[in-house]
């Protein structure tokens, strides 16, 4: 309900118990003393996705949760770089792991991950009409002809 009234304390809630949540990973593998240091950079990082949030330009939009069609797009073309750059060093560190004889099995995991999501990401765009061409024969394109 929170999140509704006010959009700008989203990106920041969601660093501060994102971070919170491995801060206590942390704590339970390496101890308390390593734990500090993560807490520190994840109220940090809240404050300033906060502060960021209430600027203007395409960057504080964006954070702000009040973003336009263009900015969307930004964001989209965004995810979809993380995604690819993600990708591509679960794969370099598998290969990596591979040629030493070292455990595989995380970045195979990752790797499928990331193949599987595209996947899914493929059938449920395309189901739902997203894209330039909305039917086999590109029907969206011939109709927009027609009318202009």
């Amino acid at each position: 309900m929170i999140m509704n009234r006010h959009p700008r304390l989203r990106a920041p809630a969601v660093m501060a118990i994102g971070g919170t949540v491995i801060a206590a990973a942390v704590v339970i593998g390496q101890g308390w003393a390593a734990a500090v240091p993560v807490e520190v950079v994840t109220i940090a990082a809240a404050i300033g996705y906060y502060l960021l949030g209430g600027r203007g330009g395409d960057l504080g939009a964006l954070i702000g949760h009040r973003a336009d069609e263009r900015q969307e797009s930004i964001r989209v073309r965004a995810r979809s770089l993380a995604a690819q750059v993600a990708g591509l060093a679960a794969l370099i560190g598998y290969v990596i792991e591979l040629a030493r004889g070292g455990a595989v099995w995380p970045f195979e995991l990752f790797v499928a991950a990331l193949a599987g999501s595209f996947l899914a990401g493929l059938v449920i765009y395309r189901t739902r009409g997203a894209g330039p061409a909305n039917g086999p024969d590109g029907e969206h394109e011939q109709r927009s002809q027609l009318i202009s």
